[in-house]
């Protein structure tokens, strides 16, 4: 009983807040490697190089754009918009609001 109450007075509150971005960046970060991997060149290298050495979930939401731009050139930008809508997805939550996604709308006269 001692061991287990001892290690539990060690633990800190957040611990598990920095295990779940932790786990985050790891799933955002694979899945955008898993996309790189079909393609190759000395481009998609160094992006894939960057991906896996960004350390938060800010640089790899900003790798996001030459992430698009490299599955454009390899499969057409409809097939990447699409790719990358799913990229998009694993960030929800883990950014203050003012980094996501923005909905861009018609100007009317």
């Amino acid at each position: 009983m001692f061991p287990s109450s001892f290690f539990r007075l060690l633990s800190f509150p957040g611990l598990n807040l920095r295990r779940s971005a932790d786990r985050r960046l790891g799933q955002i970060r694979t899945a955008m490697l898993t996309l790189l991997e079909a393609s190759g060149g000395h481009r998609v290298q160094r992006i894939a190089q960057r991906v896996r050495f960004a350390d938060d979930l800010e640089a790899l939401w900003y790798l996001r754009q030459d992430l698009m731009s490299a599955l454009a050139e390899i499969d057409g930008e409809h097939v990447a918009q699409r790719r990358m809508k799913q990229i998009n997805r694993l960030f929800k939550g883990g950014l203050p609001q003012t980094m996501g996604p923005r909905v861009h709308h018609r100007f009317t006269v």
